[in-house]
């Protein structure tokens, strides 16, 4: 059983992980427009984001391993968003695919955000080289983002308005 000071220490670790990760990715645009996708700065800042997303994967994965999928009741809105983009940003895809059943179940009983089920999904299915379902994965491509394919694109709006995510 966990008590609420055991939560509250859940909870801060992922704030301060949540707070390091964005202070990383919100150096990608602007060292890319100074320096270039392909840039030695950008290969840099892409080891320091990789680094920080190993190490932060280890504290996650601890985290719901012995927990489980800690819902927003329990850690907040951060903090479960936290427990997705960290296993969402794993490296490994053998990673989601063990966690993705602890997150369907939490966003079933309404402890997660839909959204988040859905674009591990999308991951999912272009890491097996497959359609995906919402829209959610997209790659550049001559320096422009475009959509990894989308199965039964003529109803995918429907199926992201369905998880709460906006129009394409």
């Amino acid at each position: 059983m966990l008590f609420s000071q055991d939560l509250d220490s859940i909870k801060g670790i992922l704030l301060d992980l949540d707070q390091q990760n964005l202070k990383l990715r919100d150096q990608i645009m602007p060292t890319v427009k100074q320096f270039g996708f392909g840039s030695p700065a950008m290969d840099s800042l892409d080891r320091l984001i990789q680094k920080f997303d190993s190490s932060a994967l280890a504290v996650v994965m601890s985290i719901i391993d012995k927990h489980g999928w800690l819902g927003k009741s329990e850690i907040g809105d951060t903090g479960n968003r936290v427990l997705f983009i960290t296993i969402q940003h794993a490296l490994d895809s053998e990673i989601r695919k063990t966690y993705f059943p602890l997150l369907k179940k939490s966003v079933e009983i309404g402890e997660s955000n839909p959204a988040f089920a859905a674009t591990m999904i999308d991951r999912m299915l272009v890491q097996e080289g497959k359609d995906q379902i919402y829209g959610t994965q997209s790659r550049m491509v001559n320096g422009k983002l475009e959509s990894f394919p989308i199965k039964d694109y003529s109803n995918v709006n429907e199926r992201r308005k369905e998880v709460g995510l906006p129009e394409l």
